[in-house]
């Protein structure tokens, strides 16, 4: 019995068109010419005394409780050149500093890779440094912590020498006082001749193959040198591994 010629058959369920969402515009879009409006005045759930305050549905901020009865805001009102400029310090506050609050959350930062994430963003500069300070003062952005956290990240991935974690800290924006107060007490009980040499065993395992020791040298005391160790914990590591490697 022949097969029924499927393609004749209608689609019972025929495949709706791709809808596409258009991108809500930012603060800086609506216009103040006073055709955008008001559109919601909500208390924050998370912050009491403040109000999130959107125009055509963006938002564009937070207030306190205090300046929207003083100036008697209330949905419908016209958004104008004068008003936002009225709100610019308060809206621009909280909108860097909501932002910096979800960046921590997401992932530790130095108080200089925040400023630096908030700038990229486009956020006022002095909104920046009123969200880093309110941070610090909450003990939510802490260098010192985080300089202690980062040094002991990377020892944990892999052995390196102070220039190395001082160099990493340092492209983090922490200060050089606290660079040197935390790897003094990080690296206290450290012994770095014996992590060069430890990291050197490791590394040679990947040089082995070649015949010639003056290349094995050569790349190891790179390899070395760039994690970070002093020129003699490396001389002497480099050193061992191939007297090691020629007794075998």
């Amino acid at each position: 019995m022949p097969f029924p010629n499927r393609s004749n058959k209608t689609n019972k369920y025929p495949k709706s068109k791709p809808t596409y969402r258009s991108r809500k515009p930012l603060p800086n879009e609506i216009p103040t010419d006073g055709s955008a409006q008001i559109t919601s005045l909500r208390a924050c759930t998370d912050q009491p005394d403040q109000v999130a305050v959107r125009v055509n549905r963006c938002l564009m901020g937070r207030i306190s409780h205090t300046t929207k009865s003083k100036l008697k805001l209330a949905i419908g009102d016209a958004w104008t050149q004068d008003l936002k400029d009225e709100l610019h310090t308060e809206l621009s506050r909280s909108l860097a500093y909501l932002s910096a609050a979800r960046m921590l959350n997401a992932r530790a930062k130095s108080a200089q890779d925040l400023k630096r994430a908030l700038q990229r963003k486009g956020n006022d500069p002095e909104a920046i440094d009123h969200a880093i300070h309110r941070l610090t003062e909450l003990g939510l952005l802490n260098d010192r912590e985080y300089a202690g956290m980062k040094a002991r990240s990377i020892i944990r991935s892999k052995p390196a020498g102070r220039r190395f974690i001082e160099a990493k800290l340092r492209e983090k924006g922490i200060e050089s006082s606290i660079i040197r107060e935390t790897l003094d007490e990080e690296l206290e009980d450290s012994d770095p001749k014996a992590e060069a040499l430890n990291l050197a065993r490791r590394m040679h395992r990947s040089l082995a193959s070649n015949p010639d020791p003056e290349v094995r040298k050569r790349r190891l005391i790179g390899r070395l040198a760039r994690r970070g160790f002093d020129h003699d914990a490396v001389r002497r590591a480099v050193e061992t591994v191939e007297q090691e490697f020629n007794n075998q």
